[in-house]
């Protein structure tokens, strides 16, 4: 594949020369109930003739690593005293304080929730608790969407939240709620354990329902990766349900894949045989998706899975990428936005033993000492990455066989009216922000209950309603239209591909405005398009954050906002539109007023010099930012011309003034307001027909 052959590349120009010292970890402790001597668990190299079956490749020993010591965060020691992410956080849930000290603060992200308060109330702190779901490839329940629909009423800020790792977050839980709110969830068929923490969060795949075989492996696959991952010492239930625990059978080859410890990847005696008592250094996050359908971003995870199979469609194994992650620090250039990079292929009956070894690999050696650099980027940006395959090997148990040919990415965004393949129809609904609330949320959960559907939520903030008869098409088409939950054809192009990230007022990292302020961003990035000539069906793909973490994505957007102060952003540009290139800064602390000095020429000399279909992303990175600089530097604004469009559009002078003086009120101009208008009715027409 093009794309992957480049992204060495790629990163080695993100890092522009940064060398970073990784230092080494001397392993995890196993486990030890009482607490009071520890020993090392030895990792004993294993004969080829007790690795898996079917191993072609001669196997290879387990590494044996140095007992050495070495400084460790806070954040670690508080894991190795906390009785596997117990204490304190069970004593700090019974006290009557609306707040939990640091060391729970810590230990209820890997419970799937944080502590937050409204950063823009004056005076005391009101806190609240943001739970955040698990569903591997977002699937989500008929029981489960309806009850997270009756929560946020009843205990939250009255809207729902879809994530862009195909979750829910629910905002503004009272401490004294939270049991309430987990048990219920648990008792719905969902879960928040290890949506948050220092462990595997939520596996992403394709959310469209198809009932075709690569599609449904996905599927399958991400569900065994999460339960393999999924933390096995019973806090989360104790905590929560008294201990019981309600979980479905596990597939017997997860079991099979979790307890084998032919390479040394496991602590016998622990309750967490994979995690240890001290879990991994950082979050870790993995995705799989099958060739050309790129909907789950896949080079930004620390593993990115790939479907490959044969002429017949039939699954034969997987491509494995490594190295994806979005969260930096300002102006601290050993920090960094990485891609993915390929790892190797391995059969299908493999992918558990592989994903376990390239977990146990930045378990035992990934910085546990500063939480800046202990993503999984920085072990492969230090060692490199024939080193790192060569010790996921040893964990592993075989070689890697060389990654397999695979056609170009696409993003797939899945909005709109498909055949799933088994008779039904599935609707995929662009949600703004991924915000639901008010006559949305009332609409999605009447329609979702009338007729039982499931949903499933997708990485791009959307939701898809699963299991619809095609009689039910038009009355469902119709409600929606009343909504505003309109065809993708009615939405503006901008909004169908951007996100944000929740940021004012409840994240406690934000610096500015994402969510509350990308409305307006878009709605002035589509008056420059006006200005400009460009047409309303071109479009750009738009993310902001308001910080530097990443968590909307914004270093794979063609155009991203990453606050980095009060009303300003870092600008980045040179991510494309099937996200397998790295954008990179363009400009530092651009005032929000100040967005189309900046915007206008850069969008006037994309629409004048760019090749035949170029992306404004592929633009970008073909002219080089020094010449996208000298162009915002001497931008004298372009030559005024008179708004014919406008005499064209309206029936009169008077009416025009009229429009204008209502858009105005909307932040807009007369011609945006009228298409809205228009829009809208000819959307409820068609629905009213039956169109």
């Amino acid at each position: 594949m093009a794309a992957a052959a480049s992204l060495g590349a790629a990163n080695t120009a993100v890092l522009k020369e940064v060398k970073i010292e990784i230092g080494s970890f001397d392993g995890l402790r196993s486990w030890n109930p009482v607490g009071l001597s520890r020993r090392r668990v030895n990792f004993y190299p294993v004969s080829s003739s007790t690795s898996r079956p079917n191993s072609l490749i001669k196997a290879v020993s387990t590494p044996v690593k140095p007992a050495t010591e070495t400084k460790r965060s806070k954040v670690e020691i508080i894991k190795e005293h906390s009785n596997f992410i117990r204490y304190p956080l069970n004593e700090e849930l019974l006290t009557d304080a609306p707040n939990i000290n640091e060391s729970a603060i810590q230990l209820i992200k890997f419970h799937g929730s944080y502590q937050q308060y409204n950063r823009e109330e004056r005076g005391g702190r009101s806190y609240s608790f943001m739970l955040r779901t698990k569903n591997p490839c977002g699937k989500v329940p008929n029981k489960l969407y309806l009850t997270m629909d009756d929560l946020a009423d009843q205990f939250g800020i009255g809207t729902l939240r879809l994530t862009t790792r195909q979750t829910f977050q629910l905002h503004g839980v009272l401490k004294k709620n939270l049991k309430t709110v987990m048990s219920s969830i648990v008792d719905s068929m969902g879960s928040t354990l290890g949506a948050c923490g220092d462990l595997n969060r939520n596996v992403l795949a394709p959310a469209a329902p198809f009932a075709r075989k690569d599609y449904q492996f996905a599927q399958q696959t991400a569900d065994n990766i999460a339960a393999l991952l999924t933390p096995q010492s019973g806090f989360y239930y104790d905590m929560w349900v008294d201990g019981e625990k309600i979980m479905s059978a596990e597939p017997p080859e997860v079991v099979k894949a979790r307890n084998d410890n032919s390479h040394g990847t496991n602590f016998p005696d622990s309750p967490e045989p994979i995690y240890g008592t001290q879990f991994l250094p950082r979050k870790f996050k993995i995705a799989v998706t099958v060739p050309t359908d790129n909907s789950v971003d896949l080079l930004t995870n620390d593993i990115g899975v790939v479907v490959v199979t044969d002429a017949d469609g039939e699954p034969q194994g997987f491509n494995l990428y490594v190295g994806g992650g979005m969260g930096r620090t300002h102006r601290l250039e050993t920090t960094f936005p990485r891609l993915a990079e390929p790892l190797g292929y391995v059969p299908k009956e493999d992918i558990l033993y592989a994903v376990k070894a390239i977990v146990v690999t930045q378990r035992e050696n990934g910085r546990r000492d500063d939480r800046k650099y202990s993503r999984m980027k920085y072990l492969i940006s230090s060692w490199g990455i024939e080193k790192f395959r060569s010790v996921v090997e040893q964990y592993y148990g075989r070689k890697f066989e060389p990654s397999r040919e695979l056609p170009e990415w696409e993003f797939k965004s899945y909005l709109g009216w498909h055949e799933q393949g088994d008779g039904g129809l599935f609707c995929g609904l662009h949600v703004d922000s991924g915000r639901i609330g008010g006559k949305m949320k009332a609409t999605l959960r009447e329609i979702i209950e009338k007729y039982n559907l499931d949903v499933r939520l997708t990485p791009n903030q959307n939701i898809i309603l699963c299991g619809i008869r095609k009689a039910w098409k038009h009355p469902i088409t119709t409600a929606l239209a009343q909504a505003g939950l309109l065809q993708p054809k009615y939405v503006d192009p901008l909004n169908l591909t951007a996100m944000a990230c929740p940021a004012f007022p409840l994240c406690p990292l934000a610096i500015t405005e994402a969510e509350r302020g990308i409305p307006d961003i878009l709605k002035r990035v589509r008056a420059v398009f006006e200005k400009v000539g460009l047409k309303y069906n071109e479009s750009v793909v738009i993310r902001a954050t308001g910080c530097p973490n990443g968590c909307a994505r914004p270093y794979m957007a063609e155009l991203g906002f990453v606050g980095d102060g009060p009303n300003s952003y870092q600008i980045w540009l040179g991510g494309t539109p099937n996200q397998t290139s790295l954008a990179r800064t363009f400009m530092n602390k651009l005032k929000i007023h100040d967005l189309e000095k900046v915007l206008e020429p850069l969008f006037y000399y994309w629409k004048r010099k760019r090749r035949s279909k170029e992306s404004f992303g592929d633009f970008t990175n073909r002219v080089g930012f020094e010449m996208l600089q000298e162009w915002v530097d001497k931008w004298d604004g372009v030559v005024a011309t008179r708004p014919t469009y406008n005499l064209r559009l309206f029936a009169d002078k008077d009416t025009y003034e009229k429009m204008d003086e209502l858009a105005k009120l909307q932040n807009k101009t007369a011609h945006q307001l009228a298409m809205e208008v228009i829009r809208n009715y000819a959307a409820t027409q068609q629905n009213e027909k039956g169109e």
